[in-house]
């Protein structure tokens, strides 16, 4: 009888493996990271390849494996974020509106996946092995929800809101530690559009936190 483990997870990667299965890198709330084997993950018919996309969260369940934790179920979490109609009320002043906040919300829908790519890569690079990190993929899992509204950021914000969680990211590992010249705000607060403008003339300082933590520890 197998025992099976369902935890919360984050998808950081995947590759293909024989025919029609794919082995994945999968960031645990409970296990850490692990790498899992899913066979015919990439047929058609498989109900479990719409809940296992790269960069996705959701809920999983696995069977240890002598290679591979087995992928038995997955539930993808459902994004909950929503954009309101816009409506034209105001003729051609409303259009030129509209099409002014259309094309900053496409700008920063691809800022804000370049960012959540630089995020990733950097998970990848110090991420090892099964141990667990519960803060830390709570600190991932929540960030990555606040970016999935973050279409009205301005570009500096954006800009800010990498430097925080980065810089959380390498605290919550033992990478940096407190400083007292830093708002400590920036590891103790929840992310909001108050704390990026709190912090915002701070990101310099910030910056060069994590950029001696990269250098100092090789990564």
């Amino acid at each position: 009888m197998y025992l099976v483990t369902t935890t919360p997870g984050f998808i950081i990667e995947s590759r293909p493996r024989g025919e029609s299965g794919k082995v994945f890198s999968i960031f645990t709330r409970d296990l850490g990271l692990i790498m899992v084997s899913a066979q015919g993950i990439r047929l058609e018919k498989s109900k479990l390849r719409f809940h296992s996309q790269e960069y996705s969260f959701g809920e999983f369940s696995f069977v240890r494996g002598k290679e591979y934790w087995r992928l038995t179920n997955a539930n993808q979490s459902q994004d909950e974020s929503s954009n309101p109609r816009e409506t034209n009320r105001n003729g051609r002043n409303a259009i030129k509106v509209a099409g002014k906040q259309k094309n900053e919300k496409a700008k920063n829908s691809s800022e804000l996946k370049e960012i959540i790519g630089r995020i990733v890569l950097l998970l990848r690079r110090l991420l090892h092995g099964e141990e667990a990190h519960p803060e830390l993929f709570d600190h991932i899992e929540k960030s990555f929800n606040f970016l999935k509204l973050a279409n009205n950021l301005s570009g500096e914000q954006l800009k800010t809101t990498e430097s925080v969680i980065v810089f959380r990211i390498l605290h919550l590992l033992g990478y940096v530690g407190a400083d007292k010249k830093l708002n400590p705000k920036i590891t103790a607060d929840n992310l909001s559009v108050q704390l990026l403008d709190e912090v915002g003339s701070q990101r310099m300082n910030i910056n060069a936190h994590i950029n001696k933590a990269l250098k100092e520890s090789h990564l």
